[in-house]
């Protein structure tokens, strides 16, 4: 059965008071008021009935691979490294806006802590995701790698010498990505 948001509920318990209204029009008054108050309190109870009953389901593994597949291409991909790499080169982001270095630094260095996490999640994965942990490691190895030389000698805008190779990131990251998307969900 499916979940029911508490506003599509509320929704669809409006519309019902709506209906028996409409058809409740000829009757006194008084018994519009009777169904109100039912209705009043028949919303009342659905709603503390949905508060105390749903929960909150734990994420599948394979649906963790998405979070983590899709936080590696948005937090540490698009605002991290590719625009560090643009950088470096043409002195902009990968967007050709101006771009802040320190920022970008410090926003990748909070990445870089929620990535911690994810590599304790991976290490603790069941034997049967073994392909999966192996792919990670070697991104994750790759990702610490890139983030150091970073840290240790901050790029410059227009540094045609300074080393920012991002291939075997992508290539892991590809794989890594492509794996995670043939999981069936």
């Amino acid at each position: 059965m499916p979940k029911w948001s508490k506003k599509s509920l509320l929704i669809v318990l409006v519309l019902i008071f709506l209906a028996v209204i409409a058809a409740c029009s000829s009757k006194e008054q008084t018994d519009e008021e009777k169904l109100t108050e039912l209705f009043k309190d028949s919303i009342a109870n659905s709603v503390k009935n949905t508060e105390s009953t749903s929960e909150v389901e734990p994420p599948t593994v394979e649906s963790k691979l998405r979070e983590i597949s899709n936080f590696i291409t948005m937090d540490i991909w698009n605002e991290g490294f590719v625009n560090i790499s643009s950088y470096t080169s043409r002195g902009t982001d990968a967007l050709g806006q101006t771009m802040d270095m320190d920022f970008t630094m410090e926003r990748l260095g909070k990445s870089m802590e929620k990535k911690a996490e994810y590599d304790t999640y991976m290490q603790g994965l069941d034997p049967k995701y073994d392909d999966f942990k192996l792919v990670w490691t070697k991104l994750s190895n790759e990702i610490d790698t890139l983030y150091s030389k970073l840290k240790e000698d901050k790029p410059s805008a227009n540094d045609e010498n300074y080393e920012f190779d991002t291939g075997l990131f992508a290539q892991y990251q590809g794989a890594f990505k492509n794996d995670v998307m043939d999981l069936n969900p």
